[in-house]
């Protein structure tokens, strides 16, 4: 497996060997294309966009057509003029990323030029390799996923981690949207 791992580029995903499987033909997944060892399902690893989120599984794609973003979340989303960096570190197998992580893909259909977000996948080890983290950004200890890391960018371009939502919002009743958004109001103030 090692060997099939090298043969793909991708050293840094030999650590996470374990919990994944290499899949091969037959089937609708490419040869070489990593599979969770438990559910059976593609996993997105890495660095990757909405549009490769919302490809991936159907999942997404349904709960994001779920999410009624209030319109005072959206008006506070937009209003934001710190400069932030927002990683989302998730797991394509994780229930709680199928629920939690649509409320971002929301927010960002209606972008912030302030707000600069990166999504990066992880596998059940929630490893991140230091080179996927966006430049400047100090790199994570990933525990549960999703987590939510944000960064405010200080001058020269280095970013200082403020705060994270961890799994799910901490308030009962709350949804990720409104989490993420009071996250970054009450770090602007504190800038």
């Amino acid at each position: 497996m090692k060997a099939a791992l090298l043969a793909l580029g991708t050293a840094g995903l030999m650590a996470q060997t374990p919990q994944a499987v290499i899949a091969s033909p037959p089937g609708h997944l490419p040869a070489g294309s990593l599979v969770d060892a438990r559910d059976h399902q593609p996993l997105l690893l890495g660095e990757t966009t909405v549009k490769a989120i919302l490809a991936h599984r159907a999942i997404f794609r349904d709960n994001l057509a779920k999410v009624k973003l209030p319109v005072d979340v959206k008006g506070r989303w937009k209003a934001i003029r710190q400069p932030f960096t927002l990683v989302a570190v998730f797991g394509s197998w994780c229930g709680d990323s199928h629920y939690q992580l649509p409320d971002l893909l929301a927010l960002e259909a209606d972008p912030n030029p302030f707000i600069e977000v990166h999504y990066l996948g992880v596998n059940r080890d929630k490893a991140v390799e230091t080179a996927a983290w966006p430049k400047g950004c100090p790199p994570q200890k990933v525990v549960r996923v999703p987590t939510f890391y944000l960064f405010a960018t200080q001058p020269g371009g280095a970013q200082k981690l403020m705060g994270s939502v961890v799994e799910n919002p901490p308030r009962a009743g709350q949804t990720m949207a409104e989490a993420l958004v009071e996250l970054m109001e009450a770090d602007a103030r504190a800038l």
